[in-house]
């Protein structure tokens, strides 16, 4: 996997990217619960990176998914991710998490799809569907091709699928796919709309949802995964449309682009489409958090200052030799996180999913686990956290996932230590290039 400088045609535009092996779309990798990923990875930008597989809970240390160490310019690492064998299917993705400069790092291409099979066993319905693997991505272009100094939306944020302007996707008329949305996006809220057709929601942040939700629009933000039964009305064209949205009176707005063009027409070729059968799931692995005992109840609480534009968690910004939080092993936690600024904030931990047990104060029923929250402007989300796995010991990160913040502070350390061995390899902690300035 090779991280380079890439000139980029998106639609009828060439653009100054970085990609993972040339591709800004990213390439897709393919894994089954089971399989060890080992992927050499190589640095040719001028600047130091890593990878961060995004979702898996897997080990945070040594050569892991490890993303407190950062490969330099010009050097190589290998990362070997194991991935357990009774790990939940679904999609993922993969991107730099180079602390400073995420942002126009992702936006530039560095990002790619991970699929853990079995999905499709889960829900069977969707077995002899047609997939589509969906991936959102934005670029700022400014002079010349390059990304604007500051990437804000309406300084002409160019939204692609696939790495593509505005493709074509073909369904027959009554046909339903399964569309694999990932948002890997920088800092994007996308709104997904298509007229003449049925969309039903199965699936988010890789697990399927145990109530199907049949919806008008698709919303997929910063590192959402969403998969969607897609159920094509009569012959025609129609327009799949990321539609206007805003993070806030002092957030981003984001303003309506045409995504892709939906040919909706008889195929001679392909059988008669059948009439989707009863949704049902059978998912092992999505059960609440257990509750017999809370061991631990915190609060974290994402603020801004914009006058300075700094983020903070807990009034701090980002240090990578700061350890934030210690959690001994075995711990079961409930989490406020607390927005106390003008615009919607992303709560992401890694190795970890959660059970949304409130938004806002509101008893939230159990769908399943997820790994991206929204939380709402001035509220706050409660989530609950198992931290059982002896795989992820170690030390590693949650932050907003909006980059922008990310990048400017919003993050923070977080160290799962066994306290029978409490002072035991911290692989995690490896720093390349750690005089880096923060």
């Amino acid at each position: 996997m090779v991280a380079a400088r890439t000139h980029v045609k998106l639609g009828d535009r060439e653009v100054e990217g970085a990609t993972y092996n040339g591709s800004y779309a990213g390439p897709v990798l393919r894994l089954k619960p089971g399989d060890t990923l080992r992927m050499h990875f190589v640095n040719q930008l001028p600047q130091m990176t890593n990878v961060h597989f995004h979702g898996l809970a897997v080990s945070p240390k040594g050569h892991g998914d490890n993303s407190m160490h950062m490969v330099k310019p010009g050097e190589t690492w290998d990362y070997v991710i194991p991935i357990p064998k009774d790990h939940p299917p679904g999609v993922y993705w993969f991107h730099t998490h180079g602390h400073d400069f995420a942002e126009r790092q992702l936006m530039g291409g560095l990002s790619g799809t991970l699929v853990i099979e079995g999905f499709q066993d889960e829900v069977p319905v969707t077995k002899p569907l047609v997939e589509h693997l969906l991936a959102l991505k934005e670029f700022s272009v400014g002079g010349g091709g390059r990304l604007n100094s500051v990437p804000k939306p309406l300084n002409g944020n160019l939204r692609t699928l696939n790495g593509q302007v505005d493709p074509e996707i073909v369904l027959q008329p009554g046909e339903t796919q399964l569309w694999r949305f990932s948002g890997q996006t920088a800092n994007g809220y996308v709104r997904l709309k298509l007229d003449g057709a049925k969309l039903t929601v199965i699936g988010r942040d890789a697990r399927p949802i145990l109530s199907p939700e049949v919806v008008s629009e698709v919303d997929v933000g910063p590192s959402e995964r969403v998969d969607v039964l897609v159920t094509a009305g009569p012959a025609g064209l129609y327009r799949l449309v990321a539609d206007k949205t805003a993070t806030g009176p002092i957030g981003d707005q984001f303003p309506k682009q045409e995504l892709a063009l939906v040919k909706v027409a008889a195929d001679p070729s392909r059988p008669e489409p059948q009439p989707l059968g009863p949704i049902q799931i059978f998912a092992p692995n999505q059960k609440p958090v257990p509750v017999e005992h809370i061991d631990e109840r915190r609060l974290v609480v994402f603020s801004e200052d914009p006058v300075t534009g700094l983020f903070f968690i807990n009034h701090q910004t980002f240090d990578p030799h700061r350890t934030d939080v210690r959690v001994p092993l075995g711990n079961v936690e409930e989490w406020t996180i607390r927005n106390s600024s003008e615009e919607l904030h992303v709560f992401h931990i890694h190795q970890v999913p959660f059970q949304v047990v409130s938004i806002n104060g509101v008893a939230q029923p159990f769908t399943g686990l997820r790994d991206t929250i929204d939380v709402p402007i001035h509220g706050e989300v409660t989530v609950r956290l198992a931290f059982t796995d002896p795989l992820i010991v170690g030390r590693f990160m949650f932050h907003c996932h909006i980059l922008e913040h990310e990048d400017k502070g919003m993050m923070a350390t977080i160290e799962v230590y066994d306290p029978k061995h409490p002072d035991a390899d911290k692989g995690g902690m490896i720093m390349a290039g750690g005089d880096h300035a923060h």
